[in-house]
């Protein structure tokens, strides 16, 4: 029997109210539970009880067994000594606050709702990624779908505190935050860490600097990555060396460790040298591509600002030197609507909420304008019937997963919660 279910059952009454009795043997009426206190301090506030035919009103601590209260030295604790109750699973003992005033104890074991603890026996001891998956079905899709929304705000909001903080330490430049964020995006799972590094050793503001050069662009972008420290016969590689080597100097730029920027496991039209080629020309082809980006009504206005292509010494080049068959190096739409769900829809949120003009509709409309994404996750949730029709849904979902299934957070799950409450009926 862990706290935290105890903590549930109370705050939310899952248990008998009739007869219930301290084990002092008096008679108990709960007339408020009080507000649930996550900061230091007893466990619920502001609680209302009714013991014989007293009337008290202060606070409500809740343990696993009444010695927890010494085990915790709530004994010598003043802010204890306004506890009205002590709600315990067991009671082994009894407690005194500082003043040597014994608390009033509830032992919940004989009046908590036996089918509620039958569901969560259940719930605990299933191994699967999805503890609820033989239960989910009884649960009315509508509050699926409604679920699913308040879900993909929430990962919404997470993202916009990155984003916040990103701000502070900018001291608000949206275009660095953006620039800084969409090469974390473009970096992929294998370098994310990198090329978000890449983005603060880079700072926007000098590598917009040479907007109107190509060269120049891609020269900061591959030094910076650490690509250009080798002796090549490359005629390209030599030209983006020279110019790197300049500009560094002129701007005293850092750069990432060797082999900081990892190819391993990964497709070529993935290969960091094809996104940082990409991502120059998205730059050099558009003027003020964050307001352009975050100014999208529709995925396909952002499709069309994404339809570029890395130059022309990647049409047969997935890295320097060795040439490969001709193939422009396109950003695909798979790749677009990575970076319209982790980079543009976030940044527009976030953007729209600090001018004060937040349209939930339009966000809501952009993302559920955009297909499913597909990885592991999402196809075990869909093999359980719960299944995405949009990036909407596969957002929901990651979040569900990252914040509640893979940290055991049933109780905290409005699906968790659904399944309890069906056995208080």
């Amino acid at each position: 029997m862990k706290e935290d279910f105890l903590h549930y059952i109370w705050q939310n009454g899952f248990f008998k109210h009739q007869e219930l009795t301290t084990v002092q043997r008096e008679p108990l009426r709960i007339i408020n539970r009080g507000r649930h206190n996550t900061n230091a301090g007893p466990d619920f506030l502001n609680a209302r009880i009714l013991i014989d035919t007293i009337h008290w009103a202060g606070h409500v601590e809740i343990h696993k067994y009444s010695s927890d209260w010494y085990a915790h030295g709530h004994e010598k604790d003043p802010a204890y000594d306004n506890v009205i109750l002590h709600v315990v699973y067991e009671d082994n003992m009894p407690v005194y606050n500082s003043n040597n005033v014994q608390i009033p104890t509830l032992e919940l074991s004989k009046f908590v709702l036996k089918g509620v603890l039958k569901r969560y026996n259940k719930l605990i001891k299933n191994k699967s990624i999805l503890r609820c998956q033989n239960d989910i079905q009884q649960i009315d899709k509508f509050a699926i779908i409604n679920y699913k929304y308040r879900l993909f705000i929430e990962r919404l909001e997470m993202k916009h505190k990155i984003i916040d903080q990103l701000l502070t330490d900018t001291n608000n430049n949206w275009d660095q935050v953006f620039y800084q964020t969409l090469l974390k995006y473009i970096g992929g799972h294998v370098n994310k860490e990198a090329f978000e590094l890449l983005g603060r050793l880079l700072p926007y503001k000098i590598f917009y600097k040479y907007k109107d050069n190509l060269l120049k662009m891609e020269a900061l972008l591959f030094g910076t990555a650490g690509f250009l420290e080798e002796k090549r016969d490359d005629v390209y590689y030599q030209l983006l060396q020279l110019e790197y080597r300049f500009l560094k100097n002129k701007h005293q730029l850092k750069q990432l460790p060797p082999n900081t920027v990892r190819f391993h496991r990964m497709r070529p039209s993935n290969f960091p040298t094809i996104r940082l080629a990409q991502l120059a020309q998205l730059y050099f082809q558009n003027n003020h591509l964050f307001e352009k980006l975050v100014g999208i009504k529709q995925p396909q206005d952002a499709y069309n600002i994404l339809n570029t292509t890395a130059s022309a010494y990647w049409d047969t080049h997935y890295n320097f030197e060795k040439s490969t068959k001709y193939q422009k190096k396109y950003i695909g739409r798979d790749f677009m609507d990575v970076i319209l769900i982790n980079v543009i829809i976030p940044l527009k949120f976030a953007y729209q909420k600090y001018r004060g003009e937040y349209n939930a509709d339009l966000i809501i409309s952009l993302i559920e304008s955009i297909k499913a994404e597909k990885n592991r996750i999402v196809s075990i949730f869909n093999k359980i019937n719960l299944k995405s029709r949009n990036a909407l849904d596969t957002q929901a979902i990651l979040q569900l997963n990252e914040n509640y299934c893979s940290q055991n957070k049933c109780l905290s799950c409005d699906i968790g919660h659904y399944i309890l409450k069906q056995g208080i009926q």
